[in-house]
């Protein structure tokens, strides 16, 4: 087993594969250079590693922040910062360069063998092996079973597969000396956003997003006038302490993050999909994506016959995630009306669908079936496994349905469906009411079924 990329992705990948009992080389190429960015992590992570057996130490986090302040769409939005106690779903800011070196050791001490050097595809060998590249050594084959492609943006086995949008975004940013205000900020203007955060070394991090096109001949030039249409007053000090540092930011997927052949191949965190820097969840993707992409090549190789089953499984994940990213970030850039006509904002912006009327379930009413709702067998993630298994879908949703309260979806979807009422598919599934409930209110809630007084309808798909 190659992997690609030594990053959060590829090294929790091979912490999982070598745990499995896995060959595994990781391919790493050391940073010499790194701007520290405010990047944040989703509380569920922890919940995530922990399924896996993994514990983020408590010095990856940087010190929780008082608030977040949100100016978009014309209002200010102070929003405290979760509690420390606290257990609901929120934001924690994290220290980049420690992640990294702390996924990196889990590898190692899983048995994975860390070599350092420049991965590259190997032309004379198609898919089975990677070149390894030191400068002033000879390059070094790694022949593989399987190769998981984990080296970013940069995408080394699958940057000729991916689709891009038609902007292109730059990140400008900078570190300053910080102010007396603590906590993060994110705030628009006419031609971007801006986001700061503290970040290593008691500095706060700018960054201002802009369409590439505008940072054309002057990044520094076009950086300060952002940074004077925002009211950074209390959170910065003074001038930039650091030279302003240009990134390509642009979101974008791979068309199949998963092929089988000769070897299969996987791409997994930014090498699959890049989502939009307002998504925030860039970093807790490529975690689950590289932990979900050992689970996949475990099954491929142990049991060959679920082998395309699990290769599906992946890319539909990875695929699906994007474009719920991509669907969810356009309607928070349509939320900015001010600036609408800017192309900037006009090139992003895409409002949603008006979302259907809350799904109440009825107490004792009729349920049906949603147009085109049917049942499929796909993969889903059993443990430590990809098996089949049914599940629901529907045209629009871009990922399916298997659990929800413990409840498998596609049973209860098939009884709501021939039953055609509440109370009779209540007392019909043999699990405790709640859990029922609850399980049949997301199906009416997510748009699978339809409560009412409609007529069951007269087929609702097969295996």
């Amino acid at each position: 087993m190659a992997i690609a990329g030594a990053g959060p992705a590829g090294s929790l990948a091979a912490r999982q594969l070598a745990a499995y009992g896995l060959d595994v080389v990781l391919v790493h190429q050391p940073r010499r250079t790194r701007q520290h960015l405010g990047e944040s992590l989703s509380a569920s992570a922890p919940r995530l590693l922990g399924s896996y057996g993994l514990e983020i130490p408590e010095p990856v986090y940087a010190p929780r922040p008082n608030d977040h302040f949100v100016r978009w769409g014309g209002r200010e939005d102070r929003i405290a910062a979760q509690p420390e106690t606290g257990g609901g779903e929120g934001q924690r800011l994290i220290r980049r360069d420690r992640l990294d070196d702390w996924a990196l050791s889990e590898a190692r001490a899983a048995g994975a063998r860390v070599v350092e050097g420049a991965a590259a595809p190997d032309p004379g060998a198609g898919r089975a092996a990677l070149v390894v590249r030191r400068q002033g050594e000879t390059d070094r084959r790694v022949t593989a079973r399987a190769l998981i492609d984990a080296s970013g943006r940069s995408g080394v086995l699958t940057r000729e597969e991916r689709d891009w949008p038609d902007s292109r975004t730059t990140a400008l940013t900078a570190h300053y000396a910080p102010g007396e205000r603590e906590g993060t900020l994110i705030e628009t203007f006419r031609d971007g956003w801006v986001w700061s955060a503290p970040v290593v070394g008691g500095r706060r991090d700018v960054t201002v997003m802009l369409d590439a096109e505008d940072t054309a001949g002057s990044p520094g030039e076009r950086f300060r006038e952002a940074v004077d249409l925002v009211d950074l007053a209390g959170f910065v000090t003074g001038d930039p302490l650091t030279p302003i540092r240009a990134a390509d930011v642009t979101p974008y997927r791979v068309r199949s993050a998963a092929t089988s052949g000769e070897a299969p191949l996987i791409a997994v965190g930014d090498a699959a999909s890049a989502l939009d820097p307002l998504s925030g969840l860039g970093t807790m993707k490529a975690m689950d994506s590289g932990l979900t992409a050992a689970v996949v090549l475990r099954t491929a190789l142990a049991r060959p016959s679920d082998a395309r089953l699990a290769l599906a499984f992946h890319g539909t994940k990875e695929r699906g995630l994007a474009l719920e990213a991509e669907e969810r970030v356009a309607g928070f850039y349509a939320e900015e009306e001010r600036f609408g006509e800017r192309e900037f904002w006009r090139r992003r912006s895409r409002r949603a669908a008006a979302p259907a009327p809350p799904g109440r379930l009825p107490g004792d009413g009729r349920v049906a079936p949603a147009p085109g709702a049917r049942i499929e067998a796909q993969g889903v993630l059993h443990g430590d496994w990809i098996g089949r298994a049914d599940v629901v879908v529907r045209p629009g949703r871009l990922r399916p349905a298997h659990r929800v309260a413990g409840i498998a979806l596609a049973d209860l979807f098939r009884t709501a469906s021939a039953l055609g009422s509440v109370r009779g598919t209540l007392e019909a599934v043999p699990a405790p009411e709640p859990a029922v409930r609850a399980a049949l209110s997301w199906l009416v809630a997510e748009g699978f079924l339809i409560a009412g007084d409609a007529k069951p309808a007269s087929a609702v798909g097969g295996t």
